[in-house]
C-alpha cells in the first residue's frame, strides 16, 4: 500500500506537469501560468494555484519549472499538497511526435495530506482525471527530495506520518511499470524502501513487491503481490517474507591470515548464519492485516526448524492484534545457549536470554501471544513442551501461563510480569520442580 501511494503521486505529479507541456488549451506562452493552473485544477479536480516564480521553454529541450505550487482540499481550509519546487525535462524527438520521454523531473519538499475514509475510500484516487495517454509517458528519473505525506486513517482514528522521504523513481510508463529506491521515516523510524511494480492492468490491479529495511530491527519484509483500488479503496494481498538481519556485525564470511613473509591474505571463513526466516500469505486493506497462514523457520535452510501459525492486526479504533504459533521444532542462535559442550555459567544464560528479549520488536498496540511448541532448541540447551501465553504492556510482557521442561527433568511454570526495558525481571508466581538435581546443576553452570 506505500508504494502503492508513490505510484499514485507520481503519476499525478507527471500529468500535472505534462499540463503544462503538451496540454490541448496551453499554446500562449505568454500565459502560461494561469494555462498551467487550470489544466492541473482539472487533472487533479482540486483547485491548483502556484504562488511563486513560473518558467518555461522549448529548445533546446523542452523544459517548465514551478515554485510555491499550492492543491486546495485539505483541512480546515488548508492545502491538500505544497510542493517548494516542481520541475521537469523532457525530450524534445519524443515530443514533436506526440509521446512525453521525462529524462529528468525534480520534487522539492512536497508536502501532501491523504485521508482515507472509513469505507476505505482513498480521496486522492477518486478525484484525478487525465487527457493523456498513461502510455505516452515514461520517466527515466523522478527525484523526490525531503518530501513529507500524512496518512489520514478514519476507520483507525489516527494519523501516520512519512517524512524525510528522499527517493528516486523512474516508469516505462505512467501505466508501469514501477521502480522506486530511497529512504524515509514512517512514524520516526527510519526505513530503507525499494518497490518495483509490473504494470496495470484492466481490473485495475498491478502487482507490486516492496522491500522495507528498518534501521532499529535487525531483519527485512519483503513482499510481492497484487494491488489496486477498488471501489475507490486500497487493498493489497500476496506473499510475504521476514528475514532476520545481522546489522552490527562485521564481514563473516572472510577472515585475514598472516603469512610467513609478514603479508595478509583473505580467506573465506564459510558461509554466514541464515537466521530466521518469515514467510506466508497476507492481505491488506483500510480494516485489517490479515495473516492466514505463516512458517518460521531457523537453522540450516536445506533442513530447518519450523513452525507454523496465523496471525491478524486489527486497523480499527481499537487496534490489536493476534499472533498464535504450533510447530514440531525451532532452533535460535546462541543467544541463550553455548556451542554443543561448551556450557555457559547461570549470569550469562540470564544476560544472554535478556539481550534476546531486548532484540524483540516492541509492540505498540494491544494482542495476545499463543505459543505450543515441542521443543526449543538454543545451542546446546532443548526446552521441551513450551507452551506461553503472553501479552505486552508497558516495559515487558504480562506473562498469562508459561510452561516447559528444562534439562534435568525440570519442570517450569510461571505467570506475572517480565520487565524488559529499565530493568530486566521477574515479578509473579514461579515454580520450578527439579526431578533431576544432578543434570540440571550440570547445564545451569559449567562450574559445578
Amino acid at each position: 500500500m506505500l508504494a502503492g501511494l508513490f505510484v499514485i503521486f507520481g503519476g499525478l505529479f507527471v500529468l500535472v506537469l505534462c499540463a503544462a507541456l503538451v496540454g490541448p488549451y496551453f499554446i500562449d506562452w505568454t500565459g502560461y501560468r494561469a494555462e498551467f493552473e487550470r489544466e492541473a485544477s482539472a487533472i487533479l479536480g482540486r483547485k491548483v494555484t502556484v504562488q511563486g516564480d513560473a518558467t518555461a521553454r522549448l529548445l533546446p529541450f523542452p523544459s517548465v519549472t514551478f515554485s510555491n505550487v499550492a492543491v486546495a482540499g485539505g483541512p480546515g481550509g488548508q492545502p491538500a499538497m505544497t510542493v517548494e519546487t516542481f520541475s521537469m525535462d523532457a525530450e524534445l524527438a519524443p515530443f514533436l511526435r506526440g509521446e512525453v520521454l521525462i529524462f529528468d523531473m525534480r520534487l522539492v519538499r512536497p508536502k501532501a495530506t491523504i485521508d482515507i475514509a472509513n469505507d476505505g475510500t482513498v480521496d486522492w484516487a477518486i478525484r484525478p482525471s487525465s487527457p493523456f495517454d498513461l502510455n505516452q509517458i515514461s520517466i527515466e528519473k523522478l527525484t523526490v527530495t525531503e518530501g513529507q505525506i500524512e496518512l489520514r486513517h478514519a476507520a483507525g482514528g489516527r494519523s501516520h506520518l512519512m517524512s524525510e522521504i528522499n527517493s528516486t523513481i523512474s516508469a516505462k510508463s505512467l501505466a508501469g511499470p514501477w521502480r522506486m529506491d530511497g529512504t524515509l521515516r514512517l512514524d520516526g523510524l527510519r526505513t530503507a524502501i525499494a518497490a518495483s511494480t509490473g504494470k496495470a492492468e484492466g481490473s485495475g490491479q498491478m502487482r507490486l513487491r516492496l522491500k522495507a529495511d528498518p534501521d532499529a530491527y535487525p531483519l527485512v519484509i519483503e513482499t510481492d503481490g497484487n494491488a489496486g483500488i477498488v471501489n475507490g479503496a486500497a487493498v493489497y494481498s500476496g506473499q510475504f517474507k521476514i528475514s532476520g538481519a545481522d546489522k552490527n556485525s562485521a564481514d563473516k564470511t572472510s577472515a585475514e591470515l598472516r603469512g610467513t613473509d609478514g603479508a595478509t591474505v583473505k580467506v573465506s571463513a564459510g558461509k554466514p548464519d541464515p537466521g530466521f526466516r518469515l514467510n506466508g500469505k497476507f492481505s491488506l486493506d483500510h480494516q485489517k492485516l490479515g495473516v492466514d497462514e505463516f512458517r518460521f523457520e531457523t537453522g540450516p535452510l536445506d533442513n530447518p526448524y519450523t513452525a507454523d501459525g496465523k496471525a491478524s492486526i486489527d486497523l480499527g479504533l481499537k487496534p490489536s492484534f493476534a499472533i498464535e504459533a504450533s510447530g514440531a521444532q525451532v532452533q535460535f542462535d546462541e543467544a541463550v545457549g553455548a556451542e554443543a559442550g561448551a556450557g555457559l555459567t547461570l549470569d550469562q544464560r540470564i544476560a544472554g536470554l535478556e539481550q534476546a528479549l531486548r532484540d524483540l520488536p516492541k509492540p505498540t498496540i494491544p494482542g495476545t501471544v499463543e505459543v505450543k511448541l515441542p521443543a526449543v532448541v538454543a545451542g546446546d540447551t532443548t526446552v521441551r513442551d513450551v507452551h506461553l501465553s503472553a501479552e505486552p504492556t508497558d516495559g515487558g510482557w504480562s506473562v498469562k501461563s508459561l510452561a516447559a521442561t528444562l534439562p534435568g527433568r525440570t519442570t517450569l511454570e510461571a505467570n506475572g510480569m517480565l520487565s524488559v526495558e529499565d530493568h530486566f525481571g521477574f515479578t509473579g508466581s514461579l515454580l520450578l520442580a527439579v526431578a533431576q538435581p544432578s543434570g540440571f546443576a550440570a547445564w545451569l553452570s559449567k562450574d559445578v
